[in-house]
């Protein structure tokens, strides 16, 4: 009897001893719950968080084999993004997701969110013509889609947007929209005030006193101002802390939109396959597991969809066109040194948009006059083609443009007015597919992002060889039960879903622009968004 007390004394102690010792391996072991949970639990998702990632392919989250992360079967190495190759290990993945073409980042997140292609939905480019017409001018401004949203279709059920693009103005109940500080703002965090919620400004201005603590000087060495905050990665952080603070508190969006820009700053300063690159990659992931981890602590992983996904491909470059330059050489494009634009007047203008272009005319004259000058440099230089507006339209492409140029591989386009055609880049990578022309608008090989989808709803170990951003928007419908336009271009991903909730009656609620509505008099209406609003 007594070896015996002894024996059962002996393992109590061990067993509390092991109890108390490893706080750290019971959390892991309730995470494992809790993910185990979320992929397996029947239902639709009570929110879906949508997480882009600037130039994010495949790639960077398998294996070099083409292994996902664990595969037994796959070569002994680890992943680039290790958190983000587990998402996509448990959840769905895709190889290879098409972008619109010819392709941007804004035309991309505007696909995402509304299942057309950019024709349809009004967001061809980055930038479009400035009112005067004279400049580019970022499509930030909200009215500018001709499309419902899924922030419109969400109306009354709660919206997190940080950082997505053409937010301006939009009915987002937690907005911080995207956008360059205007000229009146000393700083990016004055300009974000005056068009943000109140208490994600909050949120981004405790973060921003932690990192000018932390990193009290910039890479020269010289001392941080306010005004040099945040980085990219900065950013980046801010905003997966503001949505750190959303989840921690009583408000609970059904969607969530998070842009996270890192890596293209990597990928133009630096370029592909360099420490820089691998670098952003491995912060944005960080940023990945974090979020998680704060959905987790707040008891909101477990009914939650998660989609991660990159907008625009990106790919090395070497030499910059200047098509303008011909233009100016023909007179079709006067100059004026002391304007901002450098353009006083004009009957053709190239507007760049990374390895593609569209060309713009004020008559079929000077439009075809524009196509003479710009066909023979291509022929002369070799370095991009000019295509056709038919190929244009069949991938979705600017319907005001006459006719559009794509960059050959290693080419990039800009926008100089002066100088030679072809001249040193001073990127390393740019953004943006191209459409070939005579190919029936088919993209450049290798456009492609990549997708990971996982959680509530999503189904579990499903690998698609192929997909498009125009299908992840009504995927994202489907999953909360939210109607889009009743005519998309994009079909939601049925093979990769578990649950999904069924839509509303007819009836979007929309804001934006008419179809046929003229977006230079929604930017004058405006006030020509940002610089006007400055009384400029």
């Amino acid at each position: 009897m007594r070896a015996d007390g002894v024996l059962i004394g002996v393992w109590a102690l061990v067993a509390l001893a092991c109890a108390g010792a490893s706080p750290s391996l019971r959390r892991a072991e309730q995470a494992e719950a809790t993910r185990s949970r979320a992929l397996r639990e029947v239902g639709a998702p009570r929110r879906v968080v949508l997480v882009t990632v600037a130039g994010l392919e495949a790639a960077d989250f398998l294996l070099s084999s083409g292994f996902i992360a664990g595969s037994t079967a796959g070569p002994a190495e680890a992943p680039r993004m290790p958190n983000l190759a587990r998402l996509a290990a448990e959840g769905t993945f895709g190889v290879a997701a098409a972008p619109p073409t010819p392709g941007s980042s804004y035309a991309s997140h505007a696909t995402l969110v509304t299942g057309l292609r950019p024709d349809r939905h009004g967001i061809v480019a980055d930038e479009i013509l400035s009112a005067e017409e004279d400049r580019a001018r970022p499509a930030i401004d909200v009215r500018l889609f001709k499309a419902t949203t899924l922030w419109d279709a969400a109306l009354g059920r709660g919206v997190l947007s940080l950082g997505w693009p053409t937010t301006e103005g939009a009915r987002i109940e937690l907005l911080v929209p995207d956008g360059a500080p205007d000229r009146s703002a000393a700083t990016w965090l004055e300009s974000v005030k005056r068009r943000s919620s109140p208490p994600l400004v909050a949120s981004l201005e405790a973060r921003a006193r932690q990192d000018l603590a932390d990193s009290p000087r910039g890479a020269s060495g010289q001392p941080r101002s306010p005004a040099s905050w945040p980085t990219a990665g900065e950013r980046d952080g801010a905003f997966v802390d503001a949505a750190c603070d959303v989840a921690r508190s009583e408000r609970d969006p059904a969607l969530w939109l998070i842009r996270l820009v890192e890596p293209a700053t990597a990928l133009a300063i630096a370029g592909h396959g360099t420490p820089e690159h691998a670098e952003s990659l491995r912060r944005v992931d960080d940023r990945l597991g974090r979020l998680v981890d704060c959905l987790d602590a707040a008891s909101r992983l477990v009914d939650t969809a998660l989609f991660v996904v990159g907008d625009v491909a990106y790919r090395p470059v070497h030499t910059e066109i200047a098509p303008n330059t011909a233009l100016v050489r023909e007179n079709l494009i006067g100059r004026d040194p002391r304007s901002t634009s450098g353009v006083r007047s004009w009957l053709a203008l190239a507007l760049s948009h990374g390895r593609s272009a569209y060309v713009h005319a004020r008559d079929a004259e000077s439009a075809l006059a524009a196509r003479r000058v710009l066909e023979a440099e291509a022929r002369r230089s070799g370095a991009f083609d000019v295509v056709a507006a038919a190929d244009l339209a069949s991938g979705g492409g600017d319907p005001q443009a006459w006719f559009g140029l794509g960059a050959r591989p290693g080419h990039v386009f800009g926008n100089a007015l002066t100088g030679p055609l072809l001249r040193p880049a001073e990127l390393r990578s740019s953004a943006g597919g191209v459409v070939r022309g005579g190919q029936g608008g088919a993209s450049e090989t290798g456009d492609a992002v990549g997708f990971v989808a996982w959680g509530r709803g999503v189904r579990e170990r499903v690998r698609m060889p192929e997909l498009a951003l125009v299908d992840i928007g009504p995927t994202i419908a489907r999953l909360l039960g939210l109607r889009l336009n009743a005519r998309l271009d994009g079909r939601a991903m049925i093979g990769i879903l578990r649950a999904s909730q069924p839509l509303p009656p007819p009836g979007p609620k929309r804001i934006g622009l008419d179809p046929g509505a003229d977006p230079a008099r929604a930017l004058r209406e405006s006030g020509d968004a940002p610089d006007a609003r400055s009384g400029r």
